[in-house]
């Protein structure tokens, strides 16, 4: 009897201390510092120094830490209407955005310029005015760094010798973002000329993505689509060429409408990059889309059909280049039709009718412009032009070198070649969307890449620093052999540019690995409100996966309201100079913006839905029952002995 006793009592404690460790890895996790980073002690003292490094003087924490961030989360347009009833203060607004800029731009390098002397002004400016029905009345805002140009803030291009120039006016769609009553705070991070889909450069160093501090939140608008993730801003502008506002969208969990090309003003008819927006919510989505409308080209919005469901929607989990699709690409997708069926749709599976290979090696020869500009600024800097040994020297990306050197060699037909292609993809989309109007696709072919995983392979690099010996035949396809790296994980979203289309990535799905991925819609010229009224279905049916409420599924209560005091400290590192020389800072001091103390952004890691903490009370339960069994195994023993 003994014997089977002890052997019922080890097995009930092994399952129980299996129960009970299973529930306290998460947390022993989080308090520990992730391998090789700094505890949050160093954390708070290189921030202390990198302040002093700026002329900044560390001031006493003035905010209670459970009011840090009060406004995060909530839609712009709420924010405004709440500043509107004097429910929430229109400085102190300004104030805490800028004190969560603060705190999270050390672990984010999100933010690489903000000037608040320039916001106060623009509020002072907004309250003389002695209105206040603009949609947007007091709203903090953010704009990418590159082809927004306000004057007197940096325009850079994210080209490290360009560094300290900067705007001398204001483009027309910054000036409407003011005339909607925005106030903006600063610019956010993007890679040299926009030109890769994840936002690292020699000038300014990579973005880091919240949801995970070792990935980037994608490019080439990857600062805005984290500074809305992280709810710093409900709203940060950015534009898109091949996907640079959808991409980072997908793979930071927040909306990204390509608009349909030369809606918005200020923007070109011709297939070009396009300016708009990241956002959190498809009403405030919709206000800014009709607020930034060219008064010319509103006509050519297409009416909401009285049964969005008589739409035919084509699907497609096929890479357009033939490269693979992630399984977490594909679920979402499959979710996405499940999801739409259910709501009455008829949905089938079809691929876009337009060659994807040929498209992107047209799509490269329109990018040639951007090496050749990129020279000429070089020239009126050092009167000479770029070379391979500009690359090695972090003047220039390899990219941007290897596109120069390829301009250089274009035949004189090459525009004209450029043009052709544009037509025939949208000559091939027009009749595709004539049977369907929608078109399904993940955004990205997998969800966020690390940091350590550069844009062009070390090999292709090597490749591009010769590329000047080759013809241009051979230079074009070594451009897209290099490019084909960073291509295979965003393959979907160029189609939409070349064609001129609208299209949307909603952020409605989230791996087992705690990462966000989009789904994109893609209809016809002029769609624009019924693909947004498509992302409202799936808003209503609470569809939508976002950052807090991804942190309030997966973490403790306390933990998830306040994840910065407990989650594991990554250091933001940026190549080509550390945060404290990236960010500029207008003025000597932030003193509107309260503490300059820093906190550690959380970091969901990927392992986290992986600890095994949801079989944890089952593991206990089972424990103590079998401690309960052997009780009364040994109590009926006692009683037959007596």
């Amino acid at each position: 009897m003994n014997h089977y006793r002890r052997k019922w009592s080890t097995l009930a404690a092994a399952i129980l201390l299996a129960g009970n460790l299973s529930i306290a890895v998460p947390a022993f996790a989080d308090q520990l510092p992730a391998s090789n980073q700094p505890t949050s002690s160093q954390t708070t003292q290189a921030a202390a120094s990198q302040s002093r490094q700026q002329g900044k003087v560390d001031q006493p924490q003035t905010t209670n830490p459970a009011e840090t961030g009060r406004f995060a989360n909530q839609s712009a347009g709420a924010l405004a209407q709440q500043v509107r009833d004097g429910k929430i203060n229109d400085q102190g607004l300004i104030n805490d955005t800028y004190r969560q800029i603060d705190q999270q731009n050390h672990q984010l390098n999100n933010v690489i310029y903000i000037n608040p002397d320039d916001a106060n002004q623009q509020l002072q400016d907004l309250q003389k005015a002695g209105h206040n029905e603009q949609p947007f009345y007091g709203v903090p805002l953010l704009i990418k760094g590159i082809g927004q140009p306000y004057k007197g803030y940096p325009n850079t291009n994210g080209l490290s010798y360009e560094q300290g120039v900067q705007s001398h006016h204001t483009k027309n769609f910054v000036q409407r973002l003011k005339e909607l009553g925005f106030i903006i705070l600063g610019q956010t991070n993007y890679p040299e000329l926009g030109l890769i889909n994840v936002t690292n450069s020699n000038l300014y160093g990579p973005a880091h993505n919240p949801w995970s501090l070792d990935r980037n939140p994608g490019g080439s608008s990857g600062g805005a689509a984290a500074s809305v993730a992280a709810g710093i801003v409900p709203i940060a502008t950015g534009n898109d060429a091949g996907g640079s506002l959808r991409i980072p969208a997908s793979w930071s969990g927040v909306i990204g409408l390509k608009p349909t090309q030369g809606l918005i003003i200020g923007d070109s008819t011709t297939p070009s990059v396009v300016n708009f927006a990241e956002t959190r919510d498809i009403n405030d989505t919709v206000t800014l889309l009709k607020g930034l409308l060219n008064p010319k080209q509103a006509g050519t919005l297409k009416a909401l059909p009285q049964d969005l469901r008589s739409l035919k929607i084509a699907y497609s989990l096929v890479s357009p280049v033939g490269t693979p699709v992630s399984q977490d690409a594909r679920a979402a997708v499959l979710n996405a039709v499940q999801f739409l069926r259910a709501q009455g749709f008829n949905v089938v599976e079809q691929d876009s009718p337009v060659d994807g290979v040929k498209l992107m090696q047209n799509y490269y020869l329109g990018a040639l412009s951007d090496g050749s500009v990129a020279n000429f600024l070089f020239q009126q800097k050092y009167h000479r032009n770029l070379t391979a040994e500009d690359v090695k020297e972090g003047l220039v990306s390899p990219m941007t070198y290897a596109l120069y050197e390829a301009s250089r060699n274009a035949p004189k037909n090459v525009r004209q070649q450029y043009q052709d292609g544009l037509a025939t993809v949208h000559q091939r989309m027009t009749t595709f969307h004539q049977q369907y109007p929608i078109y399904l696709t993940p955004t990205t072919a997998t969800t966020a890449p690390l940091n350590s995983d550069p844009a062009f392979l070390p090999a292709d690099v090597a490749k591009l620093l010769q590329i000047k010996d080759l013809n241009f035949k051979d230079q074009m396809n070594l451009i897209y052999a290099a490019w084909l790296h960073g291509l295979s994980k965003t393959p979907f979203t160029q189609l939409a540019n070349v064609a001129g289309e609208p299209a949307l990535s909603l952020p409605t799905y989230v791996s087992a690995a705690g990462l966000p991925l989009g789904i994109q819609l893609e209809g016809a010229p002029g769609s624009d409100l019924v693909l947004l009224a498509l992302g409202k279905l799936f808003e209503d049916h609470h569809q939508f996966r976002f950052l807090n409420d991804y942190r309030a599924q997966v973490l403790p209560p306390k933990q998830a309201a306040n994840p910065q005091a407990t989650a594991p400290t990554k250091k933001a590192g940026a190549t080509g100079g550390q945060l404290a020389n990236n960010r500029m800072v207008a003025g000597s001091q932030l003193a509107s913006t309260g503490s300059h103390k820093t906190r550690e952004v959380s970091a969901l890691q990927p392992e986290l839905p992986q600890t095994g903490s949801q079989h944890s009370t089952i593991l206990v339960a089972l424990g103590i029952g079998s401690l309960l069994a052997l009780l009364a195994v040994d109590t009926e023993g006692r009683h037959k002995q007596r």
